[in-house]
């Protein structure tokens, strides 16, 4: 009896101290995860000049900071560089091999959010987060609260903030390209009051942009400023040029104010989560060179923005209660013509005419057929049923195939799923990275710097710049430590890092190994 009695008071000893282990760890009440599209490193501390106290150098001095933080994949845009600190994969794994591709079956750009078996609410597109194929961080705070989390994404456009907020949170917003009311998707369920309420109050915008500052507080680069800069939005594209603003980002800042104030967001002790997409591109995206003021207004009005949300967290939840991310896109929008005005290498490659000629060759070899039957970007999709039909080696196709690529100007290498297989360098695997076997192609050049990619038929130009952009990724709040890791980071850290703060599992598939 008293060995018994003796056990069953060392196991109530146990259980006593693992319940008070369990109460001192303590999750913030709230998680602001803040995507900053086209945020550089290097402009911001070249443009600190113009900021307060109380946004980015808040953030900087209290914060993690990783400077040099980078994708290892290659063809980043918006929606897999969101996809990819999301859920701390690459393309390979997530899907989101960027905002479009082609679907093979129809042979149809459609986009990475596209799903018609849900439809818009304030809009006519259905979307939905179908395509991702991996977990994100606020599905596994929604999973480790089992369900009780508030997870809202709020961003510019669609895609942003449906991979953003992941596959199970409540409320998704972006604004309606056509009549600029924020918008959702049936896949969220009922649209909320809080946001229906905004439209109503944010109604007749966009309107008007102009300097914060005095224009003697800006760095021209040694050209004259004659005047400050005015832009008005009210032709047919006036959405799409507004997101391209600094408006676009105080209108973020105004909705997240209304979804705090009134979602009940941060007021219990099971975390919630509210995601942020800004934007720190070029206006209309055009070269840095031609719009050095209007995107140091960017950096000027983004840094009032944090610091205007930071204070209504302070005043509302506690900063001690809360814990922010910040952290980029990783890539440039350059739309740079000036390779041959200083005698640069670089050139234009035109898919569909080289669509045209591989077609052409591959007839004189194997008959006569549309090998290619569509492009897309650097990638080109043969059609397996020709192949089929005539039976063909489909390896002798592609062999063909990449021997006529290899002879065009300005292609450095060609890539096929059957070149990246088994153990790989570096530098392969980071191009295995950004492939996905469901939606990209069957072929993809990799392009020479310097030289761009067009599609005559629908008049778009991209740029090849393959040096990283190196961006910071910030963490900042509750049992933060304030630290500068200088080393180079992949960004899988950002959702390694935001589990152990919120007590939660990694996302499945997370690569990454764990920095000190």
């Amino acid at each position: 009896m008293r060995i018994k009695s003796l056990v069953a008071i060392l196991f109530l000893s146990f259980s006593s101290l693992h319940i008070a282990a369990q109460q001192e760890i303590k999750s913030p009440k709230l998680y602001l995860g803040i995507v900053i599209d086209q945020l550089r490193t290097d402009f911001l501390y070249e443009f600190s000049h113009l900021y307060g106290e109380g946004g980015f150098k808040r953030l900087l001095a209290g914060g993690r900071v990783y400077p040099n933080s980078y994708y290892e994949f290659e063809n980043i845009d918006k929606a897999s560089a969101i996809a990819a600190l999301s859920t701390g994969t690459n393309p390979y794994v997530n899907g989101i091999v960027g905002e479009r591709w082609l679907d093979r079956k129809t042979l149809r750009t459609v986009s990475c959010v596209e799903d018609n078996k849900y439809q818009g609410v304030y809009a006519i597109a259905p979307f939905a987060p179908t395509k991702l194929k991996a977990i994100t961080t606020t599905d596994e705070m929604k999973r480790a609260s089992r369900g009780t989390s508030i997870v809202c994404s709020i961003a510019a456009d669609e895609d942003a903030a449906i991979i953003a907020g992941g596959h199970a949170a409540d409320a998704v917003l972006w604004k309606n390209n056509s009549a600029g009311y924020w918008c959702s998707s049936t896949y969220y369920g009922l649209f909320p009051q809080w946001a229906a309420a905004a439209n109503k109050r944010l109604q007749g915008k966009p309107s008007k942009w102009v300097p914060l500052l005095g224009m003697e507080k800006y760095n021209n680069y040694g050209e004259e400023i004659s005047e400050p800069f005015s832009y008005t939005f009210d032709g047919k594209n006036k959405v799409n040029e507004y997101k391209t603003t600094a408006c676009m980002n105080d209108e973020v800042n105004e909705m997240a104010f209304s979804f705090l104030r009134s979602s009940g967001a941060g007021k219990d002790n099971i975390a919630d989560c509210l995601l942020l997409t800004y934007y720190a591109g070029n206006y209309l995206g055009a070269p840095m060179e031609e719009r050095p003021v209007e995107i140091q207004d960017i950096y000027a009005r983004l840094d009032r923005n944090l610091e205007s949300l930071l204070n209504e967290l302070d005043n509302t939840i506690g900063l001690d209660n809360v814990v922010v991310s910040l952290s980029s896109t990783g890539y440039v929008m350059t739309g740079s013509e000036d390779g041959a005005k200083y005698r640069l290498p670089s050139g234009t490659i035109y898919m569909d005419r080289v669509l045209a000629l591989m077609n052409v060759y591959l007839s004189a070899i194997f008959g006569k057929g549309d090998y290619v039957e569509g492009v897309h970007g650097q990638q080109l999709y043969l059609d397996t049923k020709l192949m089929e039909r005539l039976k063909l080696d489909r390896m002798d196709v592609i062999a063909r195939s990449i021997e006529f690529l290899k002879s065009l100007d300005g292609v450095e290498d060609v890539f096929t799923i059957y070149s990246l297989g088994g153990m790989l360098s570096p530098e392969l695997q980071y191009a295995k990275n950004g492939y996905n076997p469901a939606c990209s192609g069957d072929i993809w050049l990799r392009l020479m710097p310097g030289w761009r990619i067009a599609e005559a038929k629908v008049l778009s130009v991209e740029e090849v710049y393959r040096t990283p952009v190196i961006f910071p990724i910030i963490i900042y709040g509750k049992d933060v430590e304030h630290k500068v890791v200088e080393e180079m980071t992949p960004v899988n850290i950002l959702a390694a890092e935001m589990a152990r703060i919120l007590h939660t599992r990694r996302p499945n598939d997370n690569c990454l190994r764990i920095f000190k």
